[in-house]
């Protein structure tokens, strides 16, 4: 599983930031960075939290615990009939494998319909 040091240098390099620019946003000199980056050091609990919130992931992500980079703002945001993300995904968790795999089936079909609706709509504009 990746570690922070990955994890912070590919975020970083996603979001097209230099070293000294994330530096000057965490307001810690570019050799602060560069540690973390290449695994000298660990930032402290509070800059964990400012990385995380910053870049939109979990400190769980950042540290390697989990392979998703999903935000706990994300798993908050309202789906439908007050249910969030995060309720949704919990329900889907607790579901029998028969039902996940039919709900497979079901999200499948609708992506599919979101890939026609795409082409057709950019068919409209040529």
């Amino acid at each position: 599983m990746a570690h922070l040091s990955e994890r912070l240098s590919e975020l970083r390099q996603d979001r097209g930031l230099t070293q000294k620019e994330l530096a000057d946003i965490l307001r810690v000199g570019p050799s602060t960075i560069s540690h973390y980056e290449h695994g000298k050091y660990l930032p402290d609990a509070e800059t964990l939290v400012v990385l995380a919130d910053y870049f939109h992931v979990t400190t769980d992500y950042l540290l390697g615990r989990t392979a998703s980079s999903v935000s706990t703002d994300f798993l908050q945001q309202p789906v439908a009939k007050g249910k969030t993300v995060g309720d949704i995904l919990h329900t889907l968790a607790r579901l029998p494998q028969d039902r996940r795999s039919a709900l497979a089936l079901i999200i499948s079909d609708m992506e599919i319909n979101l890939m026609i609706h795409d082409y057709n709509k950019r068919g409209d504009r040529t």
